[in-house]
């Protein structure tokens, strides 16, 4: 028996094409969910916008939106998530976007950054949409610790300006302290009301040391807060062909839509206290390179069907390659110059699916299978 299913499928395809219009900086925040940290509920958010999710939000939008000012990260795994009023496209073998901080020389702070593509043209970045990791200099060596998680616990009481614990998935525990200056009466995020906070993510080795003077050394390339805004683009510029998946395999990106940041060490200085990423924006480096809109779906029609365990494309010649990918990311099945792949081996799921045809444009969708 064979079953036929239809999807109208979103033609992603690339064009040089001047648009004044297209911002090279953020234009909107969609998430600010920093750890706990010296700064937090006193300068990142200001004590007035710490009180609820909304204010945090919009003192993170006022603050990054156009590149105005930065927000604090907090220790490991802190975050924001970043937006833009078009893609940010591959231009391949070139600096695609250069990332702002506040790092001097032996004052690096590093954050890891993760990108997105809106698959679905919501504007925001969905559950079943993957983020990939940009893979900075650390990534492949011994000493980066991949899947490292770690969990916050809320003081008990809060608001005795207490040191805030610690505990990670490796059997590791300590704590953020709470150190002289710090004036705010905690430093976990008042708005957030859970009395844990997980992070996950990838983790670079510790770099602090002390000669007399606590120095944050900066790793050589790929990273947030790690050099100088006035260094050459090599220190602090991203090409998005640094994509990994979960897995740490090469992802083919042709664009992205959404910039995650996150602080990447687990680390204390003494008076200066704990390593937190700060972020202050984001610079598009070519944005008269742009993805066009995607095509009306009316016009272009592809056809899947799923007969003996094979997902075969109709009515598409010339295929290049069909891709299917969980939703991490990873690439499951690939085929190369064929007109079907077989699905068998795959569990019941949501899976996308990638076509390049014969133009090397690219067809993506989400698909189920039952």
């Amino acid at each position: 028996m064979k079953t036929k299913f239809t999807f109208l499928l979103a033609l992603v395809s690339l064009c040089n094409a001047l648009s004044a219009q297209n911002s090279d900086k953020i234009t909107k925040v969609l998430e600010y969910k920093p750890a706990p940290g010296q700064h937090i509920n006193r300068i990142y958010p200001t004590p007035d916008m710490s009180t609820t999710p909304e204010n945090a939000l919009i003192f993170a939008e006022n603050r990054l939106k156009g590149n105005a000012g930065a927000v604090g990260l907090g220790a490991f795994g802190g975050y924001v998530i970043v937006g833009f009023d078009h893609s940010i496209v591959n231009v391949k073998g070139e600096y695609d976007f250069k990332a702002l901080g506040n790092a001097f020389a032996n004052g690096a702070e590093p954050g890891i950054v993760m990108v997105c593509q809106d698959l679905n043209k919501n504007g925001k970045p969905d559950a079943e949409e993957p983020w990939y990791e940009l893979a900075g200099s650390e990534y492949f060596k011994s000493e980066t610790i991949k899947n490292y998680e770690i969990t916050y616990y809320r003081p008990n009481p809060d608001g005795q300006k207490s040191n805030i614990k610690w505990t990670d998935n490796h059997g590791g525990e300590g704590t953020v302290t709470h150190i002289s200056f710090a004036s705010q009466s905690t430093m976990y995020p008042l708005w957030i009301s859970e009395n844990t906070l997980v992070f996950k993510g990838t983790k670079l080795k510790n770099t602090v040391y002390n000669d007399g003077v606590f120095k944050l050394p900066s790793f050589d390339w790929g990273y947030v807060d790690n050099n100088p805004n006035t260094d050459p683009i090599e220190k602090n510029g991203f090409k998005i062909d640094w994509a990994v998946d979960a897995d740490g395999n090469a992802v083919n990106l042709d664009y992205i839509d959404f910039i995650k940041v996150y602080t990447a060490q687990t680390q204390e200085a003494g008076i200066l206290g704990e390593t937190s990423t700060d972020f202050a924006g984001i610079i598009d480096l070519h944005p008269d390179a742009t993805a066009t809109s995607v095509k009306n779906i009316n016009k272009k029609e592809v056809e899947l069907y799923i007969s003996n365990g094979n997902l075969q494309v109709k009515n598409l010649d010339l295929i290049k390659e069909i891709t299917i990918l969980n939703l991490n990311g990873s690439i499951l099945i690939q085929g190369i110059n064929t007109q079907s792949v077989n699905i068998e081996r795959i569990q019941n799921g949501i899976y996308i699916v990638k076509i390049k045809d014969g133009n090397n444009e690219v067809y993506t969708q989400k698909i189920i299978k039952k």
